[in-house]
């Protein structure tokens, strides 16, 4: 507990990706975030409220999707915000019919011990405050979060009437059917949905796969393709997946802005 305070109250990565993500996302239930982040350790690499970026939580999962959390989310395991950003980009690891392994830890006794107290959670382990500085050292500083610095993009998150009519494969119509009522009950309870896709573009600024644009079309959530319409010399990776600090610093900077005036316009 004392290490902790030390650090601002949190760390931000451990010696494994699971308790990596099991430590974002119980720090993520923490207080009451206005837009929680949710997908894979793409989304995992973006800064939160405790780089600075007030009101956002990172509830990344490595190794599994945003699928993982919005379940989480529906059955009451973890609270629920605003705003969800739900990262696109790795959606298809939701096909696989098998749970992630944060997935499964998500509904576990200790899981929800360590959300009720900070010292017990998988962010107080003590090898998380060493792997935290490395990892500071591999991503670089996130900067001010008060900086207009963002990705340039112009467009604004948008809904998809229709999708393309083409055929989906089995695995895909079983997950779009259990989403779309998923994400209506979400929107129920008062929360806007966005889909986004994260940079790196995908290849050839292709469009993003059919199921995907059938799954937002028919649950009339929202659309943001950041990764396509990012400025490419802006976006700068640690491999060939991860965004650096600055780029994640910038994505977020980018979502804020347009949240922001999303929710201005209602």
């Amino acid at each position: 507990a004392f290490a902790l305070k030390a650090v601002g109250g949190r760390t931000t990565k451990s010696e494994s990706n699971f308790f990596s993500s099991v430590g974002r996302i119980q720090a993520g239930t923490v207080g009451k975030p206005k837009v929680m982040l949710l997908g894979s350790s793409i989304t995992g690499r973006l800064p939160d409220r405790a780089n600075g970026f007030e009101g956002f939580a990172n509830m990344g999962c490595d190794g599994g999707s945003a699928v993982d959390a919005l379940r989480a989310i529906d059955s009451g395991i973890l609270p629920i915000a605003p705003t969800l950003v739900i990262e696109a980009n790795t959606l298809s690891l939701a096909l696989d019919p098998m749970s992630s392994e944060v997935g499964a830890a998500m509904r576990s006794p200790w899981f929800k011990l360590g959300m009720r107290y900070p010292a017990l959670s998988a962010y107080a382990r003590p090898a998380a405050f060493a792997y935290s500085i490395l990892l500071s050292r591999k991503i670089g500083e996130y900067g001010n979060p008060e900086s207009e610095d963002d990705l340039k993009v112009t467009s604004k998150p948008r809904a998809i009437l229709s999708a393309p009519q083409s055929s989906v494969s089995t695995e895909q119509k079983a997950l779009i059917e259990e989403l779309v009522p998923l994400l209506d009950r979400l929107e129920a309870r008062g929360c806007k949905l966005v889909f986004i896709w994260l940079p790196p573009a995908r290849s050839g600024n292709s469009p993003p796969p059919t199921w995907i644009r059938q799954l937002l079309a028919e649950s009339h959530s929202l659309w943001w393709d950041l990764g396509n319409e990012a400025l490419p010399e802006l976006v700068t990776l640690t491999d060939s997946v991860h965004m650096s600090a600055p780029s994640a610093a910038r994505t977020v900077i980018s979502l804020r802005k347009g949240l922001l005036e999303l929710e201005s316009a209602r």
